[in-house]
């Protein structure tokens, strides 16, 4: 949604005055408000509507996968290092621990074996009783046993990260923005579960009109209110996107950083107004404006005879304070506000009260 507006409208000619009936005597001077029309700076106010995104946000998703228990968390719930997301089902998972657990003592107490067996064969070697043969196959035995040990133990490990990994926790403090699935659900591993955003800098994200003044938006300060009210901030325009969209708007973010990203939650709609200089311009109010079978056109005043002529214009925007004029006037122009309505080609004209 877009609302603009213009100021820096000076009137340097008379006070405007309804008229409730066109004069009598077309030969008598017709009182009319006359503008003097110098060129001033204005400015553009446009207010936007938009949605508070995360910066960052990414999935979080099982290892392993399986069929989901439990999803302890809802949408914009605030979560710490280590909470509880979601479960899935462990029973598989804790089988496989508890035997490669079995495994690992089973390969333990062989090694255990294998090296007595090693330090006898070893012993009766040095006495004479045992030959050099023996002491090889037991150092051999003790080898392939400790190897055993080693792979259980590495069994074990990827067990216990298994069974670890049927319960999915948040890695840093967090934000629930989107939860994917539901308790019975079977879910692949990496398929997301929930989609999570950090606690940090937060996106207004607004579509704007592909305007002329869109560059004037990068940098510029934004004073953005939650659309339901409550305490706002003042931020500014990080971000244009580099094309048009389908409906021709473009994509304008505001980064909000520090304490006040706290104040605003994800999807969170506001509103966002900007206000934006431009160049100094002609602006003549609502009712200079008639028109010809060309176009717009304002009536002018010589000033020398004091009569009036039109004088066709090119505009060059709208607002409930005037109309901003591109061409066909020139600065210092007298031209005739209310009592417009009343002239033709020619009618002499005088001003309802001169402003010095």
């Amino acid at each position: 949604m877009l609302i603009a507006s213009l100021r820096g409208f000076r009137i340097l000619g008379v006070l405007p005055l309804l008229f409730a009936s066109a004069p009598a005597g077309a030969d008598e001077p017709l009182s009319v408000e006359i503008l003097r029309i110098d060129p001033r700076p204005s400015e553009i106010t446009y207010t936007l509507t938009g949605t508070i995104e995360a910066v960052d946000d990414y999935p979080a998703s099982f290892r392993d996968g399986g069929r989901i228990i439990e999803v302890a968390v809802e949408t914009g719930d605030a979560l710490e290092r280590d909470d509880v997301i979601a479960r899935v089902d462990a029973t598989e998972a804790g089988a496989r621990l508890r035997s490669a657990e079995a495994a690992l003592q089973a390969a333990e107490a062989a090694l255990v074996q294998a090296r007595q067996a090693r330090d006898r064969a070893a012993n009766l070697l040095d006495e004479g009783n045992g030959t050099q043969s023996d002491l090889d196959a037991a150092v051999q035995a003790f080898l392939s046993a400790r190897s055993e040990r080693d792979q259980a133990t590495a069994r074990r490990a990827v067990a216990r990260r298994a069974a670890e990994d049927t319960v999915l926790r948040a890695i840093e403090p967090a934000i629930v923005i989107r939860r994917s699935a539901e308790p019975g659900q079977v879910v692949p591993a990496g398929q997301a579960v929930v989609t999570l955003a950090n606690r940090g800098p937060r996106d207004a994200v607004f579509q704007v009109p592909d305007i002329p003044e869109l560059d004037a938006f990068l940098g510029s300060d934004v004073r953005l209110s939650p659309l339901d009210g409550g305490r706002g901030c003042d931020a500014t325009v990080t971000e244009l996107a580099p094309v048009v969209s389908g409906n021709g708007t473009v994509q304008a973010k505001v980064r909000i950083e520090g304490e006040a990203a706290g104040r605003f939650s994800i999807g969170q709609p506001v509103v966002g107004v900007v206000t934006l200089g431009r160049p100094t311009a002609l602006v003549v109010p609502w009712t200079a404006l008639t028109a010809t079978a060309d176009g717009p056109a304002v009536w002018t005043v010589d000033a020398e005879d004091n009569r009036v002529r039109l004088a066709p214009v090119k505009i060059d925007g709208y607002s409930d304070s005037g109309i901003r004029i591109a061409g066909g006037l020139s600065e210092g122009a007298a031209v005739v506000g209310a009592g417009s309505q009343y002239l033709f080609p020619g009618r002499e004209v005088q001003p309802l009260e001169v402003t010095k």
